[in-house]
């Protein structure tokens, strides 16, 4: 995931999909809270849960921007 399409969750709960250090696919609800750089991870998505590298998600849908808009 890019930086820029990252940012467009910021504020929302999302169901994340991510890989784990194995390489097995997690899904976790996650409010993201910032997209940022953190030093030895790169860029990452921090969330209520835990930051997740954006090298790592493979898919993002958001639960509650439909309710926002």
């Amino acid at each position: 995931m890019q930086f820029r399409d990252a940012q467009q969750y910021v504020g929302y709960t999302c169901e994340v999909a991510y890989k784990d250090r194995h390489g097995d696919v997690l899904r976790e609800t996650m409010h993201i809270v910032d997209v940022s750089y953190v030093p030895m991870y790169g860029l990452c998505m921090l969330t209520d849960v835990r930051e997740v590298r954006l090298d790592r998600i493979v898919e993002v849908q958001a639960i509650d921007m439909a309710q926002a808009a």
